[in-house]
């Protein structure tokens, strides 16, 4: 197995481990910031087994019924990930203010005991992922990093508790994570609905990818563009490129440097082309032309 195969499986392993034990220690130890932290871990888990997913279902090949193989349930798995966390960051809201209003008691030595040991977690897990140029793996080692210093906050909430008694501090840590954890649900969620929606890629400018192709010899202009997202690093599009008359065999010279080039600079990587004769049918290139 490879090395990032095996430590996705080991970190999917620890951070679990990790939000079961936060959530039963918040519990336990009645702290809100904890249990927020948790809904955070909750939230890195998932972002790791999708990127472990993602790494083992590219390795499927396609079939009649599933031609772009299975990267969309990627995308569907996020948006319910999303969607979960949206609603957990509103609950920690609620009970941030009723506990801000009437601090309970919090029980500051568990607090730091379990925070510290999910931030030495969260480091190892760090490591392991930080270098890699997957966007999932990626994605996936922000998560971790925000939660990392998710965890700093609860320690440093925890020493202020233990020394000062100061309950409040509790409610006011939960606030700031569970706002880090609606920023990112938030822009899970969008980003999952813009793929689903088939918009294009934010990466890809329609307009420079029109001129770049009109740049290579032989492309007169297009049309019916069209550009969308199968999951979150997989990008594909389609166009009628006009030519001038020529043997069908002399389009697939354009064809592999059509594909060569919006790969490189734009990061698609499925391509289908047709073309059309520009004096057969001549066709005047507009904004009405993307799609």
């Amino acid at each position: 197995m490879e090395p990032i195969h095996r430590n996705l499986k080991i970190a999917i392993i620890l951070t679990t481990f990790i939000f079961f034990m936060e959530f039963a220690g918040g519990i336990i130890s009645n702290s809100l910031a904890l249990l927020s932290d948790a809904a955070h871990v909750f939230m890195d888990a998932v972002a790791l087994i999708l990127a472990y997913g993602a790494l083992k279902i590219s390795a499927r090949p396609s079939n009649r019924n599933v031609t772009f193989g299975y990267h969309r349930f990627e995308i569907f798995a996020a948006l319910v990930n999303g969607m979960t966390i949206i609603g957990i960051a509103i609950f920690i809201f609620y009970e941030a203010f009723h506990r801000i209003l009437d601090p309970p008691a919090v029980k500051g030595v568990e607090v730091l005991v379990i925070a510290t040991i999910g931030l030495v977690v969260n480091v190892w897990v760090v490591t392991k992922l930080h270098g890699h140029s997957d966007l999932n793996i990626r994605g996936a080692y922000l998560h971790v990093l925000g939660d990392a210093l998710a965890s700093l906050a609860v320690i440093a909430g925890a020493i202020i508790i233990i020394f000062t008694g100061y309950n409040v501090v509790d409610p006011i840590l939960s606030i700031l994570i569970g706002t880090f954890l609606l920023s990112g649900a938030s822009r899970l969620v969008f980003g999952s609905a813009r793929i689903l929606l088939e918009f294009a890629p934010k990466h890809v400018n329609a307009e420079k990818l029109l001129d770049a192709m009109i740049e290579i010899e032989g492309v007169k202009g297009a049309h019916d563009i069209h550009i969308w997202s199968i999951c979150s690093n997989i990008h594909a599009m389609s166009a009628h490129i006009l030519v001038d008359r020529m043997h069908v065999q002399q389009t697939e010279g354009l064809v592999s440097e059509i594909s060569r080039m919006v790969k490189g600079r734009f990061g698609i990587m499925h391509t289908t082309l047709q073309f059309e004769c520009a004096e057969c049918a001549p066709v005047e290139i507009g904004h009405e032309d993307y799609h």
